[in-house]
């Protein structure tokens, strides 16, 4: 009797043990579901980074793309940096590369951050200097993290991911330098033709404008009034003026009163006196073009391209009409030291009123390819080098086909070479 009167009824003796087994289950439900969503907020995130990521790449191609259709050439060009921008950007993927990508839209403006419209044609169509693109990705379906909806007041969608991206054309950056030349603008305007030889007047020996030259093309002081002969006679014999000034920078009439024969035909592979070789660099070829050899006057750029590729050197002054002195360097010490050394960057100055100890502003930036070596000291034959020098106008510097060397990254506040796309947001 006792034994029984001490027992808890069978429903009472189970009923703690159930509830204690309930709570607990809830409890471990509520901690898998939180821990299952912080593990899916993770993957999810990242999986919203990759899908940013394509996207992002995909925005930025469409607007170099696009970019590089911003030339003023024809009043068109929005429509075809429209079709290059979606183009290009619509051949990336999203979604770990499982799905194209769709180009939402591509306008353009005529500054950075001023109001962009979408492609039009018409004369204000070629003002447009900016492209901009757009990309995006809606309904990005989450793997994990909808656990968290279990949790009360906690609601969690689909994800939109978007990127955009604008770019403009900009001056590349140049390898090849400035000579200490300037080409005068009068002689060089828009419609100038490229190939377009310019002639300067080099005084000759003995005169009071020994050195100097007039006409075309003078030389020029890029450090006035600190410039001279050996200034210049350095920048010829060295890589030239790299750092280039910007647009607006006043440059200085550098005269000179002294030859700068033995610095400049160093780039031909000719040297002399005080400038012996492995003191300055030649060209890969010395092949020479005055009047006498080159009827035309115009054009040689096509066969100086051949003769480089042969490492030509200069052949001599009977087929040139030039009196040079020095060594000569055979084809085979050209191309084995050699560098690109007669294409070069000079400035576009307005000569007019332009002499000894004036400046004039830099307009812009041309091409040019050394044609000849000047006749030393001046003298000698009458024609091309000692009074007449030449040099072939080859277009602007920030032309698209320029051929001044570039290596197409493009350059900062003082930049001159030939435009390239760039991303500026």
């Amino acid at each position: 009797m006792n034994n029984c009167s001490n027992r808890l009824p069978l429903s009472l003796n189970n009923r703690f043990p159930q509830k204690e087994t309930g709570a607990a289950a809830i409890i471990v439900a509520l901690s898998l579901a939180a821990l299952v969503g912080f593990v899916g907020l993770a993957l999810d995130l990242g999986k919203l980074f990759v899908a940013k990521t394509e996207l992002q790449n995909s925005a930025d191609a469409c607007a170099l793309a696009a970019a590089r259709e911003l030339t003023s050439a024809n009043t068109n060009q929005l429509v075809l940096a429209e079709a290059a921008g979606v183009t290009t950007g619509e051949n990336h993927e999203v979604l770990f590369q499982k799905e194209q990508i769709t180009i939402r839209s591509v306008t353009f403006s005529e500054t950075l951050t001023g109001g962009y419209q979408t492609a039009f044609t018409g004369p204000g169509a070629i003002n447009m200097r900016y492209a901009q693109c757009e990309a995006s990705r809606t309904g990005i379906a989450n793997w994990f993290i909808q656990v968290l909806n279990l949790l009360p007041g906690v609601d969690i969608d689909d994800q939109t991911v978007a990127a955009s991206a604008v770019a403009t054309l900009w001056p590349s950056q140049i390898t090849s330098c400035a000579l200490p030349i300037g080409v005068c603008s009068n002689s060089v305007s828009t419609g100038t033709p490229v190939g377009t030889w310019l002639e300067s007047v080099l005084g000759p020996a003995g005169s009071t404008t020994e050195g100097n030259l007039t006409g075309n093309f003078v030389w020029v002081d890029y450090t006035p009034p600190a410039g001279g002969a050996s200034e210049l006679a350095g920048q010829l014999t060295g890589p030239g003026v790299c750092s280039l000034p910007t647009t607006g920078t006043e440059v200085g009439e550098a005269g000179v009163k002294s030859s700068l024969a033995n610095d400049w035909n160093s780039r031909f592979g000719i040297y002399q006196g005080n400038v012996k070789a492995g003191d300055s660099i030649p060209d890969y070829s010395g092949y020479a073009y005055t009047e006498i050899n080159w009827f035309s006057k115009s054009n040689a750029f096509a066969d100086f391209q051949d003769q480089r590729g042969n490492n030509s050197p200069y052949q001599g002054d009977a087929n040139t009409g030039l009196k040079i002195n020095g060594t000569i360097e055979n084809a085979s010490y050209l191309k084995a030291n050699g560098e690109d050394r007669r294409l070069a960057t000079v400035p576009i100055i307005d000569c007019s009123g332009f002499v000894s100890g004036s400046t004039a502003p830099v307009n812009e930036w041309a091409c040019i390819l050394m044609l000849h070596p000047i006749n030393n000291a001046q003298g000698g034959n009458t024609q091309t080098g000692s009074t007449r020098m030449f040099v072939e106008y080859l277009g602007r510097s920030n032309d698209p086909n320029s051929p001044c060397a570039t290596n197409g990254v493009p350059g900062g506040a003082n930049a001159a070479g030939p435009l390239v796309p760039t991303l500026v947001r």
